[in-house]
C-alpha cells in the first residue's frame, strides 16, 4: 500500500531504494495496486541489503550521529512501556502500527 502511494507521486524518471520488506515478513505476497506506473513513470526501483555495506558503517554512524546531535536529521520512535508490552507492540509492528524503530523500555 504504501509503495503504492510513493510511486504516484514519483517524478518521471525516479529512483525508490528497497530496504527491508516487513509487510512481507508473514510470507504473503506484497500487493502493488498500480505497477504499471513503473512503466509510465520510468521509475527504477534497486534493493539494498544493509550488511553488504559494512565497510561504510562507522563513518555512516559518525556522520548521521552529528546530524543528530544537530537537530538537522529529525527520526520517529514508537516506545512500548514494560516487557510485558513486548508481545503488542511487535505484532503492531508487522501490522505497520509504529512509527519509526518500534522499542520497548524496560522498566
Amino acid at each position: 500500500m504504501i509503495l503504492d502511494v510513493v510511486m504516484s507521486r514519483m517524478n518521471a524518471f525516479g529512483r525508490i531504494a528497497l530496504c527491508g520488506m516487513i509487510s512481507g515478513y508473514d510470507g504473503a505476497p506484497i500487493p502493488m495496486a498500480r505497477p504499471a506506473l513503473l512503466l509510465t513513470q520510468r521509475l527504477k526501483l534497486q534493493g539494498f541489503i544493509v550488511s553488504e555495506h559494512m565497510a561504510s558503517w562507522p563513518e555512516a554512524l559518525k556522520e548521521l550521529g552529528g546530524l543528530v546531535a544537530r537537530g538537522q536529521l529529525k527520526y520517529r520512535e514508537s516506545i512500548a512501556v514494560g516487557i510485558e508490552n513486548a508481545p503488542e507492540a511487535f505484532l503492531g509492528l508487522l501490522k505497520g502500527r509504529n512509527f519509526g524503530k518500534q522499542l520497548v523500555k524496560l522498566i
